[in-house]
């Protein structure tokens, strides 16, 4: 072979390396441009994965403060309505009271009642609200309340009763008459019976209290109204007596258990 072949056959050897050498940089730049391309894209679905993930915890925290809020509202509606009944019961059973010392009609002796059992429901209502809304340190409270106030109207509604009674035993001894004879007959039965009692021999006077009772003309004092004079005169009226002035003082009590712990709950950031 000639020079002249021999330096064809060295060109032609030195064109297809240099073509293969091409090739082999291309892959190479290609891969680096694919594996740079592949990071890149990772690192943008990083970000945008970290991106949404921020935007749902704003979201979740703005729900829940919201929610916060929301419950915040209802309980605070709730601890309201329940002192508002609460105190309710005893201004109906207060005025039930007043009102009793007057003469009532058969009507508003019953509107009297209704009036009083429908406070007292309004309260259990109230409460059973609060035990739902909760917490624990607010509804405990709250029911103490309710039992307090459950028995302060239990004592009111008697009350009315004795007022009403004594009422109509004092308009009646001053109307003259032989109406007047037995009204005075049966005061002086129910003073001989306060000192039987004082002196434990109570028999007697219970028995003349009911012998001028029975003296009075018809329909004058009914029987519950006769047993509250009876129990009134034997020892105290019923809001006189221990147990009223008790449930009083626990009413007061808890009431006061009841608005410090509905103010933590409502002022605290810590609960949801």
């Amino acid at each position: 072979m000639d020079l002249e072949g021999i330096g064809a056959l060295t060109a032609a050897g030195v064109a297809v390396f240099g073509v293969l050498a091409s090739v082999l940089v291309g892959r190479w730049q290609m891969r680096a441009a694919l594996r740079a391309a592949e990071a890149t894209g990772q690192a943008g679905l990083a970000q945008a994965e970290a991106a949404y993930r921020a935007a749902l915890d704003a979201v979740r925290a703005q729900a829940n403060a919201g929610h916060r809020q929301w419950h915040r509202g209802v309980q605070r509606e709730a601890y309201a309505a329940f002192l508002l009944a609460a105190h309710r019961l005893r201004d109906v059973g207060e005025r039930f009271v007043v009102e009793s010392e007057q003469e009532l009609s058969a009507e508003g002796v019953r509107a009297g009642r209704a009036g009083l059992d429908d406070a007292l429901a309004a309260l259990k209502a109230a409460q059973t609200i609060v035990e739902l809304e909760g917490p624990d340190e607010v509804a405990a409270p709250a029911a103490a309340m309710t039992d307090a106030a459950q028995l302060m109207s239990h004592f009111l509604g008697a009350q009315a009763v004795y007022e009403r009674a004594w009422g109509k035993l004092g308009r009646l001894a001053g109307a003259g008459g032989g109406g007047s004879q037995g009204a005075s007959a049966l005061v002086d039965a129910l003073e001989r019976l306060r000192a039987g009692r004082r002196a434990e021999e109570s028999g007697d006077g219970e028995h003349a209290c009911r012998v001028a009772w029975g003296a009075l003309p018809a329909g004058a004092l009914d029987d519950d109204e006769f047993r509250a004079l009876l129990e009134g005169w034997s020892s105290r009226s019923p809001t006189s007596s221990r147990a009223y002035l008790d449930s009083v003082t626990r009413f007061g009590e808890a009431e006061a258990r009841f608005v410090r712990a509905a103010k933590v709950e409502l002022h605290s950031g810590s609960r949801s």
